[in-house]
């Protein structure tokens, strides 16, 4: 490549240093064999000197003409080609193929690659997190309906068991109450996984926590095992729901004890951590900022690529179908993500597995007083109550067990029919407890309806769904709460507490 040509300014330039500016790999080759006539910067920081070389004995590694370098007749025919390729060592290329003749009549090749790597996983993240939010949508879902049905039934067990005394049946009424429960815990990670489960997020020391629970960690793992724990004596505060962190580590350890059938060695650690924008581009999903890590690593069995691409999926597991749900990583991934946080993994089959979790560090560590809470006045028992419920079995349980503790309950099944039935009354209402979603009417509005008309009114919203749910239908996240399934003296409890003299509205 020789001659200074014209721009259309009529300035003259020189064609190597354009070449030279460019950040993609650009290389000219002699179509007829192949070999290298020039390389701009990037190329020779790339592949190096591959002066008078043959392309593809340094892009392939290999002395015969590669797979991807088919540019005679494709360029004989089109005089352009273009192809991605994805790379053994996991890269992914974009090579393009132009003619390009001197001005010596010859015909050279300009030979262009970029690196669409970073692209590629960025993709793959998009997809991933896509593909989880879909599954989180459709967990909720599940949950919320399951949270109703389980309500109805935990709720009737609780009231014929304790109708039953010492009736033969009680046991068995007792059994069905206990099933029951178990089945919300399970909705409960599926809220967890979905992120729209509450989460009571404070300071924690993260040390502490873990030491807390170092006995039954090392029950669990078992003696076959040796646990190993490295606490960093400057590792910070994490701003966290303690519970929901003692559940990550607990899904961690009882993870990597199962990848060690035979043995092995299981290491807690905990640091500091401060992410950069480097750690970031390479880490997808992580935000720049100082974190507390809890890294869980073990000398197990290890996990293949395929499976380490849909290990956080729920209900996905490598174990038999009586040995585990597949919602412990999967409810490890909806807690780390509902704290802000960020989980990473990395494995070698049969070197075992390295769990990073980063969650946010808190400047404070001033440790909460305790404070005794002063005994409260008992509420009236007299006091009226709306209960908007579009389930006619969680309507009819909630009534029945308010009525119990005499409370007049006047019962609605959507907010147009409980606005009505607010108009009509004569007498006061202390306290309306309405569902987070009811048909013809939101919730808030229903709310707002009904401060207008007694402006001395208590509200309590119930839902199946929690979080951010709340939030999408108008819903303050300062207002009372209670989260199906809940179990009658729940419901009881919070009652009095919204109806003591001298609460706040």
């Amino acid at each position: 490549m020789t001659g200074s040509p014209q721009s259309s300014n009529g300035r003259s330039y020189d064609p190597q240093v354009l070449l030279n500016s460019q950040p993609v790999v650009v290389t000219v080759i002699d179509p007829a064999g192949h070999a290298v006539q020039f390389q701009n910067q990037t190329s020779l920081g790339t592949f190096g000197d591959m002066a008078g070389a043959r392309c593809h004995e340094k892009i392939a590694g290999k002395p015969s003409p590669c797979d991807f370098c088919r540019m005679p007749d494709a360029l004989i025919r089109d005089g352009v080609v273009s192809e991605q390729v994805d790379m053994p060592d996991g890269r992914r290329l974009l090579f393009h193929w132009a003619k390009a003749p001197t001005v010596d009549g010859r015909v050279h090749v300009i030979e262009t690659i970029v690196d669409l790597t970073q692209r590629k996983q960025d993709e793959q993240s998009a997809r991933q997190s896509q593909k989880m939010e879909a599954l989180g949508r459709l967990a909720a879902g599940i949950a919320h309906d399951f949270n109703n049905l389980l309500m109805v039934v935990i709720g009737h067990a609780q009231r014929v068991a304790q109708q039953l005394g010492s009736h033969p049946c009680h046991h068995e009424i007792e059994v069905i109450g206990q099933a029951g429960t178990r089945a919300a815990a399970l909705t409960k990670k599926l809220l967890t996984f979905s992120r729209r489960q509450v989460l009571e997020q404070r300071d924690v020391p993260l040390n502490t926590l873990i030491r807390d629970m170092e006995d039954i960690l090392r029950r669990l793992i078992g003696e076959q095992i040796q646990t190993v724990i490295v606490l960093d004596p400057q590792a910070g505060h994490v701003l966290g729901d303690p519970v929901q962190i003692e559940q990550v580590l607990l899904n961690l350890a009882l993870n990597a004890r199962d990848a060690m059938a035979e043995g092995g060695i299981l290491t807690i650690e905990t640091g500091n951590a401060d992410l950069d924008d480097a750690y970031v581009r390479a880490h997808p999903g992580a935000i720049p900022g100082p974190y507390v890590k809890l890294v869980v690593e073990d000398t197990g069995s290890g996990i293949d690529g395929e499976t380490l691409a849909h290990i956080f999926e729920p209900f996905f597991s490598t174990k038999a179908s009586d040995k585990g749900t597949g919602l412990g990583l999967a409810t490890v991934y909806g807690i780390v993500k509902e704290s802000r946080g960020y989980i990473d993994v990395t494995s070698q089959l049969g070197k075992g597995s390295r769990f990073t979790v980063m969650l946010p560090r808190v400047p404070s560590q001033a440790a909460e007083a305790e404070q005794v809470a002063a005994p409260r006045p008992k509420p009236e028992t007299s006091a009226t109550i709306l209960l908007v419920e579009d389930d006619e079995g969680i309507r009819r349980l909630v009534s029945a067990v308010l009525r119990d503790r005499g409370y007049e309950v006047l019962a609605a099944a959507d907010g147009v029919e409980a606005l009505q039935m607010l108009q009509l009354r004569k007498g006061g209402c202390d306290l309306l407890i309405t569902d987070v979603i009811l048909p013809r009417m939101k919730a808030a509005v229903l709310a707002q309806g009904a401060r207008t008309m007694f402006p001395d009114i208590r509200v309590l919203y119930i839902s199946g769904y929690a979080g951010d749910m709340l939030g999408a239908h108008g819903v303050d996240a300062q207002a009372a709460y209670l989260q199906k399934p809940f179990l009658p003296q729940a419901i009881i409890d919070k009652v009095a507490e919204l109806l003591l003299p001298g609460r706040p509205q």
